[in-house]
């Protein structure tokens, strides 16, 4: 899996690729927790070029959720993959997460 990180519009964009695999949870931690470690910040994460995600995947997507909305921060994620999608709808975790469908939407949600 590739993490791209950049800033676009007043936060942090950062895009997921190819196929998710255990060792990359540690990655996906040290890139994507300080991201939102302070208060307010502001993070979008696409997962449309993200092939495929397992449980360590989705666990480290619910700790940087969880970590960002105990910080203050807000978190959202954009246009999962259909494999993506579908692992979310059978999870329940579309639910939990705040997705949209592109980086306008994302931004919109970001400033609310």
């Amino acid at each position: 899996m590739n993490i791209h990180i950049e800033h676009h519009d007043g936060f942090k964009l950062a895009t997921l690729a190819g196929a998710f695999e255990g060792s990359d949870a540690r990655t996906m931690a040290d890139e994507l927790q300080p991201l939102v470690a302070s208060g307010g910040a502001r993070l979008a994460v696409s997962l449309s070029e993200l092939e495929q995600i397992n449980s360590a995947g989705l666990s480290e997507l619910i700790n940087v959720v969880t970590r960002a909305r105990l910080s203050g921060s807000h978190v959202v994620l954009i246009a999962p993959s259909a494999f993506v999608k579908q692992v979310f709808d059978l999870t329940r975790l579309d639910r939990w997460f705040d997705i949209v469908d592109d980086v306008d939407q994302a931004s919109a949600a970001l400033h609310r």
